[in-house]
C-alpha cells in the first residue's frame, strides 16, 4: 500500500468540543498545526476520539496572540476515529491536520 500525504482538515477552532476531522478509514496523521490568530491568548485543547476523548495536548494550553504550536506525534486512526478540539473563542485560532 501506498502512503500519499494529503491535507486532511483545516478551519478554525470552535468555542466548545468539536469533530475536526473523522477519520473514513485508517490514517496516520503526521502533524496538527494550531496558529492563534486573535490579539490576545487563546487557550486550545485537542483529543482523540475512539470510544472516549483523550486530550492529545495539556488542558488549555495557552497560545499567545500571533504564536503556533505544531504537534508532531504520530497519531494512527482508524475508520470511524475522531480529532476533535476546541478553544476559548470561535474562529480565533486555525488549525491543519495532515
Amino acid at each position: 500500500m501506498a502512503l500519499t500525504a494529503a491535507l486532511l482538515a483545516n478551519g478554525q477552532l470552535p468555542a466548545s468540543k468539536g469533530t475536526l476531522y473523522t477519520a473514513a478509514a485508517a490514517v496516520i496523521i503526521k502533524t496538527i498545526t494550531l496558529v492563534n490568530t486573535d490579539s490576545v491568548a487563546r487557550t486550545v485543547n485537542l483529543y482523540v476520539k475512539r470510544t472516549t476523548s483523550r486530550r492529545i495536548i495539556p488542558v488549555n494550553l495557552s497560545l499567545n496572540a500571533g504564536v503556533w504550536m505544531g504537534l508532531d506525534d504520530a497519531i494512527v486512526l482508524s475508520a470511524g476515529d475522531l480529532i476533535e478540539g476546541d478553544a476559548s473563542a470561535a474562529t480565533v485560532v486555525d488549525y491543519v491536520v495532515m
